[in-house]
């Protein structure tokens, strides 16, 4: 189970990027996922934390920014 670097909550999303079908818009709505446009750049984060809002990438748990 991911947990957020910041706050430790285990209340994290993805973060997924692209065209969103209306499935992902309706997840997105639901606050199930988070969408991040439609461009995934190198350093773009992959997670959110529901509870502080916090974006990370998987790596900065290992490293720190």
């Amino acid at each position: 189970m991911k947990g957020c670097p910041k706050c430790k909550s285990n209340m994290i999303i993805d973060i997924v990027y692209g065209f969103p079908s209306r499935k992902m818009c309706d997840d997105a709505t639901s606050n199930k996922i988070n969408l991040g446009g439609s461009v995934k750049e190198l350093k773009s984060p992959d997670y959110k934390c529901k509870s502080c809002g916090y974006e990370f990438r998987e790596l900065d748990r290992f490293f720190k920014n």
